[in-house]
């Protein structure tokens, strides 16, 4: 059963990605604007289609999680970049330093336990907290 989930949720990321595709091709080849006109245009559809695409790839990852297929934490997406969400964490929660709020690739794991030694907070929490932001 769970087979079958994971198929029918990729045809449809599938179709979903197929459908982004082809709207972008048919918009550039009957842009009736300019080149810039265009470009801009063609940057806005993007930009709202890769919304779109992080929304849904969000609600299928907390779908999974929810029916524990995937393990608690698996759809967190940040939204911007690191430098962003840090930014956000010193301004709500005053006592993180920028030593508390490094993060290398590959040691996530002490990245969240910092957090959770300084926040006093579970993993799941700060997974919320940043979410949220």
């Amino acid at each position: 059963m769970i087979n079958n989930m994971n198929d029918e949720k990729g045809k449809i990321l599938l179709a979903t990605l197929a459908g982004i595709g082809i709207g972008v091709a048919a918009g550039i080849l009957l842009a009736p604007n300019n080149g810039p006109d265009t470009r801009d245009s063609l940057k806005r559809t993007l930009s709202k289609a890769g919304d779109d695409l992080e929304r849904t790839v969000k609600n299928l990852m907390d779908k999974l999680e929810r029916n524990k297929v995937t393990d608690d934490g698996s759809s967190l997406v940040m939204r911007g970049s690191w430098d962003d969400v840090k930014g956000q964490l010193k301004q709500n929660y005053a006592e993180l330093t920028e030593d508390d709020l490094t993060y290398v690739e590959g040691q996530e794991d002490e990245l969240w336990g910092r957090l959770q030694q300084k926040l006093g907070k579970t993993k799941n929490e700060i997974m919320k907290v940043i979410r949220d932001l």
